[in-house]
């Protein structure tokens, strides 16, 4: 059987930040059997316009909210100490560019700590050089990478990929099984659900005797 999870997710998501502890203690507990794997959603695409006074104000609740729900940390001055722009593909190009050299993960949390922590423009190449650099990456190959035809090739197939699973909301946990895709329960606060929606559909998919 051949199996997969699908954790459709964006670098600048801030659920996506505060699931993130629960993601990772997931990881640790699937069985070896299931492959794991990034998707970027794209939440907004390139703009180099200033976020709107509307949105800051809804992303700031959102903030607080989760911080309430969570117990997720947050730094509020960003919202004073930054310009910011409502577009995550550069985000998401960052991710998948520290990962043809193997960073995706630490470039995903190097991009939530910039932008949740750090009050650092989470759009802005800028920071993902500066943080490309932090994590001992190959800068050069890095920055020629963002902007490269197989990079955006592979954004493109990406962001199909999600909506072709039907996702446009993060996070999203979707399992494929022998190429049959299923959306699995997820929980802020627990791995428990999530690994019993992932054994009931294991169990629905299962060849007959």
């Amino acid at each position: 059987m051949n199996v997969k999870l699908h954790y459709v997710h964006d670098p600048m998501c801030s659920w996506c930040w505060g699931y993130k502890p629960t993601l990772e203690l997931l990881k640790q507990q699937l069985p070896a059997s299931i492959e794991f794997n990034y998707v970027v959603g794209g939440l907004a695409p390139d703009s180099d316009e200033p976020m709107s006074e509307e949105m800051k104000g809804k992303l700031q609740a959102i903030w607080k909210q989760i911080e309430a729900k969570l117990g997720t940390e947050f730094n509020h001055e960003f919202w004073t100490e930054c310009q910011p722009v409502r577009s995550t593909y550069p985000a998401c190009r960052a991710v998948i560019a520290a990962g043809f050299q193997d960073h995706y993960e630490a470039m995903l949390e190097a991009i939530q700590h910039a932008y949740y922590l750090r009050a650092m423009l989470p759009h802005s190449q800028d920071t993902h050089l500066q943080l490309a650099e932090e994590l001992g990456m190959n800068v050069q190959q890095f920055e020629n990478d963002l902007s490269s035809k197989l990079l955006e090739s592979e954004l493109d197939d990406q962001l199909g990929f999600k909506e072709a699973m039907g996702v446009f909301s993060y996070p999203t946990l979707m399992l494929e099984v022998n190429g049959i895709f299923s959306e699995v329960e997820l929980d802020y606060h627990s791995t428990e659900a999530t690994l019993k929606s992932i054994r009931e559909i294991l169990v629905s998919n299962a060849p007959a005797a």
